[in-house]
């Protein structure tokens, strides 16, 4: 079935159920009217004065169900009120427990400006409700292929993959053009270290961090999950946890990773956005009886300067290190919240830049990691264009879009007697 196709078959579904409600005057099935279809209203701000393309939001199923009970994740469409514009879209399962729980939205958004939009759905017990998803344009793709040894994420405008083992390392693809192309580096006959139309491999991340790789600090060490001599080593699971056209996500898994005389399981998930160069790494550590700290990095390289800002929370360094035949210029940044920091490393042992984070109490932390390619027709030629692209990148990072969820107005029951004023 060709996406054409798709959505017009979708749209007709969700049109039939819910769009009739859009109309003056028209009734959705069994009688109700356009103000009697169940909906959630929301205002979203962008407190920044500069304005933000594909900017991203991403709503709690949960929260969702706390404000409006028979609210179904199967069935519902966001308009922008006034104009009714669609708002693209996805629902994904980002626990792994079986149930959807995020709904991922992006938007454009004027400097200062504020949206109201609407969501309308079916009933969670409406005899019409069904699974039903519509087709946006993929803006972007994760993908497991053994030709790159890992499993792949990426957007139109970057690719990353991770050896998900002993390394823990992130590499990066460079794109010269716009569009999707972890699939076309795997079936390549030249392969992925040869430059295509697409791309190539800029950085092999090896046994370093790569691009905003992570290891535990641990007395002052860089510790990976590697193997014990014991043979009671670390297991290391890979999953796909969103593959849409919104958002695409990949979660690996490291069990039994031993740190001390603590035994943990340590879960990181990467996912990207639409529209955006920066990886979300978070990271969640489970068995912990100490206060764990993460060690989330850049690769270093004598070809590449450092850059560090404490105050807005990043470092970076730019210059020829890619790993190419002939090294030209590359990228990489690490975002962090400053709230979290506890040092910065320029570490010997493992080859990296690091900075030293920490989770508190409940050992979760999330950062950002991003890498700019110097050629193609989306290259950045020049280190002041990655400069100002990180600085814009975390300070919209850090000032996200606000979401206000209105209450919602219940309607009458039937024969109960209405307040007057």
């Amino acid at each position: 079935m060709n996406m054409n196709y798709r959505r017009a078959l979708i749209c007709f579904f969700i049109s039939t159920l819910l769009l009739s409600a859009l109309m003056s005057g028209c009734t959705l099935p069994g009688g109700g009217k356009r103000d009697e279809t169940p909906k959630i209203e929301m205002i979203v701000e962008n407190p920044l004065p500069v304005k933000r393309t594909d900017e991203f939001v991403v709503l709690k199923i949960a929260l969702l169900k706390e404000i409006a009970p028979d609210f179904s994740e199967d069935m519902f469409i966001v308009l922008q009120v006034g104009s009714d514009q669609e708002i693209p879209y996805q629902v994904d399962d980002m626990n792994n427990d079986g149930e959807l729980d995020e709904i991922a939205m992006i938007m454009d958004m004027e400097p200062g400006e504020q949206k109201q939009l609407v969501i309308r759905y079916a009933p969670s017990d409406s005899p019409e409700n069904r699974s039903v998803r519509i087709g946006y344009e993929k803006r972007t793709r994760a993908a497991m292929h053994p030709e790159y040894g890992g499993i792949g994420w990426e957007s139109e405008l970057a690719a990353y993959r991770i050896y998900p083992d002993y390394r823990n390392s992130i590499s990066v693809f460079g794109k010269q053009v716009l569009g999707l192309s972890l699939d076309k580096f795997a079936a390549s006959d030249k392969g992925f270290n040869k430059l295509e139309p697409w791309g190539v491999n800029v950085l092999d991340g090896g046994k370093s961090l790569g691009c905003g790789g992570f290891g535990i600090w641990h007395n002052g060490r860089l510790m990976k999950p590697e193997s014990s001599r014991l043979g009671d080593g670390v297991a290391s699971y890979t999953r796909i946890a969103s593959d849409g056209p919104i958002r695409s996500a990949v979660q690996v898994i490291h069990d039994n990773w031993r740190v001390g005389d603590q035994t943990l399981r340590v879960t990181a998930t990467y996912s990207i956005f639409a529209g955006q160069r920066w990886t979300r790494t978070e990271v969640k550590v489970e068995g912990a009886n100490n206060p764990v700290k993460i060690a989330a990095g850049l690769m270093k390289s004598k070809a590449a300067k450092l850059i560090r800002d404490d105050k807005d929370g990043l470092f970076y360094t730019w210059g020829e290190q890619s790993h190419r035949d002939t090294p030209d210029n590359l990228g990489m940044a690490v975002i962090y919240p400053t709230e979290s920091f506890d040092s910065f490393h320029d570490d010997r042992d493992s080859g990296a830049y690091l900075t030293v984070l920490n989770p508190g109490a409940d050992n979760e932390i999330a950062y950002w990691s991003l890498a700019a390619w110097s050629s193609g027709e989306i290259g950045l030629r020049r280190e002041k264009q990655f400069t100002e692209l990180t600085s814009s990148i975390a300070r919209r990072l850090k000032h996200p879009l606000t979401v206000t969820i209105m209450p919602v107005e219940l309607p009458p029951v039937e024969g109960e007697q209405q307040e007057t004023n």
